[in-house]
């Protein structure tokens, strides 16, 4: 004799609403009723339990658009006795429900007590709901939960009950976890909506065998997620971010590091953090680790490896460590569906052919070795590492203990190695402290430790400095507030200073290779990094290269250090000692450029449009009083384009920002990667962006916001977008113009989207300034960039300029470039 389970459904409901009540009160009436053997029943419009053949009165040959609310009602009402009637003879549900008028009274009743529930309702006029993902500001739902006894939890458990006017916010913030519901009083489709919703619940939790066991085992985090996240918070202990665009393949995955991330009480969690597409993760990884120096752990679905772009390449020129997840289908799949690996097709391929190393996990029983495989590489190599995973693999929830190797032992250097690299430091030195030369530093990334270290021996040595157009702000204008005279400007193969020209140069030449010399710190000095042609580099200018990776020593190096940065900066400090009289001449070298202006008269030209230098001039004029006058710090953006250059030539930055021309220079990275740098930045964030860039990536306002409102520090801190707009892609258009007339224009135009004036959006609670800038009002753009907690979108009219601005060596010896006088 098969045992009938029984099971009480606990509904509670915090609305001051008796309407909603009343049609609660009628859907549960009618499902008791129909539990009973025999009953055919349903609920009429007027809330009067009925017989359900007297109602079902619809033509199936007419079809269902036709019917009238009623009817639909009543099939509904007919479609739920027959399932009853089928798959809920073994089960007995009685339903019982709370109602409460506030998140206060809900609380305090339930302290005192205490009840169960499944299901919930909230109404947002009677319980203020957050429209944003703010760690400090926990939804309704989780306070409930916090002072009651949940059951069993379904995707029709939470339900959010809105008026009309507040379902464009509320679809900013739900993330499907949570039922949106207008109330309309129409009483055949609110009735109607209650009881499939409350059906649909007991399907998935009680009656439904597959689901109820997948919701049993739900809360149990898959393997490889408790390896890899185990793995990273030994290595990386809250220094990295977890960032995941989901899919049906690793939505579990997915799923398990949220659980890990949120139980963990034992140090700093990472971040869960997702974005507008698998691009933006890898921007936004890259940006960590540039700027926060945080290790990632990104997780895509299958197919999705080419959606990356180039960003891949430049996590791994980077040496960005951290895991890429993939999902995807067993080697033998025939053809599998958006599967890389196909009798015609691997992958695995692409990710080697960039340099990156990978591991392919077939079978659950493979996990212990290959993900162990895959940790050690990481740990041994920084930089991504790649791992693709078939659905068993990442559903597996079985207990493994990893197999990771240990680390390799580094190879001593032999006694001549050791003799030789003392004697290229002592001559590094040598120029240093004796040598009658100007010297130039150019410097990669720096921690803050170094950019220290660097600036007490630039200001006892009297050596120039320049940071990258790769990397600007590694050295900047400006130490917490204070100038730096040893800064020239930025050096790249684009946006050089005019400072730093005319300190290389005299009339418009290279000043004798024996008067000058150049020391590139952790740098390549790949072609980004100079305006220089390499043959320039290796006949006119001395260089020394700190790089402790031999490989990318360059051709035109003189002095080969092949040692870390913190090991020579440690030399220098114990060994400095620099000749008065080398110091002097050092020192009134710099002191000429430094009184040079960086403008020249045609930039402050006042046309309309403007001139990208014209605008960013006027700009860098304001950043500099705010950073004098009120202690302004910033964290600089720049995507590939024109505006993006003209800024991080002519804005004073006050810390390390982060460059789309870094690598692959690929158009799109800043502002893909800037929601991240929103998320996190300590300081205010300017960021300039050009039609091109704007035009590849999708709109990510709203995205913007929500990022600002998760930032600790977004009371203290303003995300500012610049949108530098003069409808072509003007990097392509001054190639052009210095090669063909000017009818070769239509290969570089775009598209413009401008808005027509300024106006104010609310995303959550952080609001959304827009703006336009025709002419350069700096006193708008001071109120705008001093304004905190708040996200500004500017667009600002340019015309497009071929020249200045750093474009070319050419370009700086034109005429209207030169001194006056």
């Amino acid at each position: 004799m098969n045992r009938t389970e029984n099971h009480e459904i606990g509904i509670c409901v915090v609305s001051d609403k008796l309407l909603l009540r009343e049609d609660l009160d009628q859907v549960m009436t009618f499902l008791h009723a129909i539990q009973d053997s025999g009953e055919t029943v349903g609920v009429s419009s007027t809330g009067e339990v009925a017989e359900v053949r007297a109602q079902y009165t619809v033509n199936a040959n007419a079809g269902y658009s036709n019917c009238s609310q009623a009817e639909l009602f009543s099939a509904t009402s007919h479609q739920a006795r027959q399932f009853f009637s089928h798959t809920g003879r073994k089960n007995r549900f009685t339903f019982s429900l709370r109602q409460y008028t506030s998140l206060d009274d809900a609380v305090c009743t339930l302290t005192a007590n205490p009840a169960t529930f499944d299901i919930f309702f909230v109404d947002t006029e009677c319980v203020p709901f957050p429209h944003t993902h703010r760690d400090d500001a926990p939804d309704p739902f989780t306070v409930l939960s916090r002072h009651c006894r949940v059951s069993r939890l379904s995707p029709h458990s939470k339900n959010l009950l809105i008026p009309m006017r507040e379902l464009d916010d509320a679809l900013g913030y739900v993330d499907g976890s949570i039922k949106l519901r207008v109330h309309r009083n129409m009483p055949e489709t609110d009735r109607a909506g209650l009881l499939k919703l409350l059906l649909d619940h007991l399907d998935f939790c009680y009656l439904n065998k597959i689901l109820a066991r997948a919701l049993k085992a739900a809360d149990d985090p898959v393997a490889l997620a408790t390896g890899i996240y185990g793995f990273m918070q030994t290595n990386w202990p809250a220094h990295w971010d977890f960032h995941y665009y989901t899919g049906s393949m690793v939505a579990n995955f997915i799923r398990s590091m949220h659980r890990l991330s949120s139980d963990d009480t034992t140090t700093q969690a990472p971040r869960c953090l997702t974005g507008n597409n698998e691009h933006s993760l890898a921007a936004g990884a890259l940006a960590g680790w540039q700027l926060y120096q945080r290790a990632y752990v990104i997780t895509v679905t299958s197919g999705m490896i080419d959606e990356f772009r180039g960003t891949l390449s430049n996590l791994h020129r980077a040496r960005a460590p951290g895991l890429i997840i993939c999902a995807d289908s067993p080697e033998q799949s025939w053809y599998a569906f958006q599967g890389t690996l196909d009798p015609e097709t691997d992958g695995r391929q692409v990710i080697a052919a960039r340099g990156i190393p990978h591991f392919y996990i077939h079978e659950r029983k493979d996990i212990p070795a290959q993900l162990g495989r895959a940790l050690a590489r990481l740990r041994d190599e920084p930089g991504p590492v790649f791992i693709f995973a078939t659905p068993g693999v990442l559903e597996s929830k079985e207990h493994v203990a990893l197999e990771i190797p240990a680390p390799r032992i580094a190879a001593v250097a032999d006694a001549a190695g050791n003799s030789q690299r003392e004697a290229q430091i002592d001559a590094a030195v040598e120029i240093i402290n004796h040598s009658r030369t100007r010297l130039l530093w150019y410097c990669g990334p720096l921690s803050a430790a170094q950019r220290k270290q660097v600036y007490q021996i630039a200001e006892r040595a009297g050596i120039g400095l320049a940071d990258a157009l790769t990397h600007p702000g590694s050295v900047s204008p400006y130490e917490d507030g204070t100038p730096n005279p040893n800064y020239l400007g930025a050096c790249g193969v684009y946006a050089f200073s005019r400072r730093l020209y005319h300190f290389l140069h005299q009339n418009g030449k290279l000043h004798d290779v024996e008067s000058q010399c150049l020391f590139f710190l952790k740098s390549k000095i790949d072609q980004a990094a100079t305006p220089f042609s390499d043959s320039k580099l290796a006949r006119n200018l001395r260089i020394v290269q700190v790089n402790k990776n031999t490989a990318h020593i360059s051709p035109f190096t003189d002095i080969a250090l092949s040692l870390s940065l913190n090991e020579f900066l440690d030399t220098v400090l114990q060994r400095l000692d620099v000749d008065p009289q080398v110091l002097a001449l050092r020192r009134e070298a710099l002191h000429k450029v430094q009184q040079m202006e960086e403008g020249v008269p045609v930039d402050y030209l006042d046309t309309l449009p403007m001139s990208a230098s014209y605008f960013t001039m006027h700009m860098g004029k304001l950043v500099h009083r705010l950073i004098q006058e009120e202690n302004y710090r910033y964290t600089g953006v720049y995507d590939v384009g024109r505006g993006g250059l003209s800024a991080l030539r002519n804005i004073p930055r006050t810390d390390p920002g982060f460059s789309g021309w870094y690598g692959r220079a690929l158009m799109g990275d800043a502002l893909s990667a800037l929601p991240y740098i929103a998320r996190t930045s300590r300081h205010n964030v300017l960021a300039f962006i050009g039609d091109g860039a704007r035009a590849l990536v999708p709109d990510i306002h709203h995205r913007l916001a929500e990022a600002l409102a998760n930032n600790p520090r977004r009371d203290h801190i303003s995300v500012n977008l610049f949108y530098l707009c003069n409808g072509v892609l003007s990097m392509i258009r001054t190639y052009l113009d210095a090669r063909s007339s000017s009818k070769d224009g239509s290969q570089v135009v775009v598209p413009a989207r401008l808005d027509t004036g300024d106006f104010v959006q609310s995303s959550g609670d952080v609001p959304v300034y827009h703006h336009r800038f025709n002419t350069c009002d700096t006193q708008h753009l001071h109120t705008m960039i001093t304004r905190r907690g708040a996200v500004n979108i500017a667009e600002v009219l340019i015309a497009h300029d071929s020249d200045g601005d750093g474009l070319s060596l050419l370009s700086e010896s034109a005429w209207h470039r030169a001194e006056c006088g």
